[in-house]
């Protein structure tokens, strides 16, 4: 065997030693993003429809005008997210513009009826300008568990 064969052969054994090895890793990674899926269905059927139904309907109807649009409602984890998207970045610290969401944007005491229905859930609100994993959230304390 001559010396440019062997080293054709040896360069074809490397690439499939590292295809294989890196189709090893890519079903590991399968394997375990579908477990984290399935938790997060098994967390997101403690949230029922009605519940969700019901943060949307009390969002949206104080958010029909203006700047700021109410995109919805999404079971996340066991509890509910709640996006808005704004124009643009507010301009105030982190800390400052949760205890602002906190404040204007989470349901007051009054609402009483979707605080039951929450049942303990967590309802957090989320800002964003263009893409919702860059958003800034606060959570919003239900005043029935107080």
């Amino acid at each position: 065997m001559t010396s440019i064969t062997s080293h054709y052969l040896r360069n074809i054994a490397f690439g499939l030693a590292t295809l294989a090895l890196a189709a090893t890793q890519m079903g590991c990674m399968q394997s375990s993003r579908a477990s984290a899926s399935d938790l997060q269905i098994k967390n997101n059927q403690d949230v029922s429809e009605n519940t969700l139904a019901m943060v949307n309907r009390s969002f949206k109807k104080d958010f029909i005008m203006g700047e700021w649009r109410y995109r919805g409602a999404q079971a996340v984890n066991g509890g509910i997210n709640a996006y808005f998207q704004v124009p643009s970045k507010l301009d105030m610290s982190q800390e400052y513009q949760e205890n602002y969401l906190r404040q204007a944007i989470c349901p007051s005491a009054q609402e009483k009826l979707l605080w039951q229905e929450m049942q303990g859930l967590s309802l957090s609100v989320h800002i964003y300008t263009f893409n919702k994993r860059f958003s800034v959230h606060a959570e919003c304390p239900n005043p029935l568990l107080s």
